[in-house]
């Protein structure tokens, strides 16, 4: 996604099909989405004459530039406004349906290196045509060193793109070309079986490089300069308070849409979304906290329909391993680690999160497969080790003067401080923050200050000047498989200004290994060394893996919920019955 809590990252999304005999394979898993099974509440209900949705936006956008995406609010807009070869649905068991949208089919070589797209007719909002260069445009453009694109990484799969990032390549080496305007070819270094799962991500979307190269940098975040390849345009935007979305009359299936209108309003306070669910000025929330007991007596009583699943989420405590924070004590092992332990995860989780998420001892959440297998299942969490050998308060606490005597030369914590930074939008976050800072404190003999700001640009101005030893971070998968939490924390990542700067050679060497390992069980073993090599080593604190509590109304029809990607799919969604 995906960065979470602090700046609501995006998910991602899973799904490949098996490699045939023939040394080229068509694929046929690529019809058209059938809209009555999309979702948590389908029907075969009649629209409505009014049709308008109203959906939240956690925060304001960042960025319009699908290249530069990295939160979940710009995933959640800028999903339902262009489109690329891949669309996310909900399927009929909950489960996340990656199926065919600016691709009408594509075939893969029998060696699983080189994937052929065969685009279909689609034509941008201005009236130009959508051509495969403008997808090669897009790939070449992420993957520029000098645009230093957060979601870079994504592409490192494709043949000559990391030898480019890192500087030791030239794009024309880059393994994407376009034979003709609707066949899109790309030819990995090696093979990846979960590629078309990546290509999923709103970061693949296709680019018009003249306009870019005609607006410039004012371009980004303009959407009257913006063209749209998807279900939706922006219509209205009114900074830090909504973005409108209504059709777009040049998308290919505009047939299939019958929202007129979709708002997302930024609403940051649960108790303000509980008054607007409960007036139905919104159609639909994620609840987190104190308001999904009350929801879910209205869903029994028929008013509201209720899912609630693992939303792929790991969230944990990010350490200042840029600058070792203003203690001076993060590059320290021990220091990290006695934080890790100084607090019970299951209090947190009952008394910040009523009990409604999962407390994490690794970082790889629930629902996450290596292979066939649900990665959690095979792995047992590494912290948990480090627990049972340290098993008390006290023993944490000495473990933290070990450390501290390391880097200070002395045990004694008289004058140690440790700062907590945060971005306190909402009650929920001041009360974790405040949670975290007097249970860390108490256990460890220190004080721990908070560094709150209340804007996101204060807080990005205090993270990147380094006054902060660590602060709550998360990531939300973008594809169904261990490797895309793994990448964050590897030497130079381009995650690692948000992710606390871990770097360990092992880790690397470790991650660089996958590159040219097919075999799925000597994959899974390498996934439980990296996290045992993260946790154990504190490159994070583990917090806890995210529950999704998603409340619709009862008149909201096949509005998908997928895991991986935006959280809401709305191109298929439609009212029925609010006026009844």
């Amino acid at each position: 996604m995906s960065l979470a809590n602090q700046f609501q990252p995006t998910l991602g999304r899973r799904a490949f099909l098996g490699l045939g005999a023939a040394s080229l394979l068509t694929l046929s898993a690529c019809g058209k989405h059938s809209a009555s099974s999309s979702s948590s509440n389908s029907s075969e209900g009649t629209p409505d004459a009014n049709q308008e949705l109203n959906l939240v936006l956690p925060s304001d956008l960042k960025t319009l530039d699908v290249n530069d995406i990295r939160n979940a609010n710009e995933f959640l807009v800028l999903s339902e406004v262009q489109e690329g070869l891949f669309r996310t649905f909900t399927g009929d068991d909950g489960t996340d349906d990656v199926e065919c949208a600016g691709c009408e089919s594509y075939d893969v070589s029998d060696d699983g290196l080189t994937y052929t797209f065969h685009l279909r007719e689609n034509t941008w909002s201005d009236g130009k045509p959508v051509t495969a260069q403008q997808y090669v445009d897009s790939i070449l453009r992420l993957v520029d060193p000098a645009n230093g694109f957060s979601y870079s990484f994504m592409a490192s799969d494709i043949e000559g793109a990391e030898a480019f990032m890192d500087g030791e390549g030239a794009a024309d080496a880059i393994a994407v070309s376009a034979p003709d305007e609707k066949t899109l070819t790309i030819k990995l270094a090696n093979a990846v079986p979960f590629f078309i799962a990546k290509l999923a991500n709103l970061c693949f979307c296709p680019i018009r490089k003249d306009l870019i190269d005609a607006n410039g940098d004012g371009m980004a975040n303009d959407y009257q300069k913006q063209v749209y390849c998807g279900p939706f345009v922006i219509s209205e935007r009114v900074n830090d308070n909504s973005v409108t979305l209504t059709p777009n009359d040049k998308y290919w299936d505009k047939g299939s849409v019958k929202l007129q209108k979709v708002t997302y309003t930024i609403v940051d306070e649960e108790s303000t979304q509980s008054q607007l669910l409960s007036s139905k000025g919104l159609d639909a929330v994620d609840g987190t906290t104190e308001y999904v007991s009350q929801w879910k007596k209205l869903a029994e009583k028929g008013q509201l329909s209720y899912t609630s699943k693992g939303d792929g989420s790991s969230n944990y405590l990010a350490y200042n391993m840029h600058t070792g924070g203003p203690s001076g004590l993060m590059n320290n092992v021990k220091c990290r680690l006695a934080i890790s332990l100084a607090f019970d995860r299951d209090d947190f989780n009952n008394t910040i999160y009523s009990g409604l998420n999962t407390p994490a001892y690794g970082l790889i959440p629930g629902g996450i497969k290596s292979g066939d297998d649900e990665f959690r299942s095979v792995a047992e969490e590494p912290l948990k080790a480090v627990l049972d050998q340290y098993g008390s308060a006290d023993k944490v606490a000495s473990l933290f003067k070990e450390g501290a005597a390391e880097v200070k030369g002395s045990d004694d914590l008289s004058g140690v401080k440790l700062e907590i930074l945060s971005q306190q939008t909402n009650t929920q976050t001041k009360n974790l923050t405040e949670w975290l800072s007097q249970k860390i404190g108490g256990t460890l003999g220190v004080e721990v200050t908070i560094n709150a700001q209340s804007e996101t640009a204060s807080f990005v101005s205090e993270r990147n000047a380094g006054n902060y030893d660590f602060y709550v971070m998360g990531w939300n998968a973008d594809y169904s498989d261990p490797l895309t939490f793994f990448d964050l924390f590897c030497t130079g990542s381009g995650y690692a200004k948000y992710m606390g700067g871990y770097s360990n050679a092992d880790y690397d060497a470790d991650y660089a290994s996958l590159s040219t390992t097919t075999d799925q069980a000597t994959r899974t073993e390498t996934y439980k060394r990296l996290e045992k090599n993260l946790v154990q080593n504190a490159g994070v604190a583990p917090l806890y893996y995210g529950t999704r509590n998603e409340f619709q109304q009862a008149y909201v029809k096949d509005l998908s919920l997928p895991q991986f990607g935006t959280a809401f799919e709305v191109k298929v969604a439609y009212i029925s019955g609010k006026s009844a």
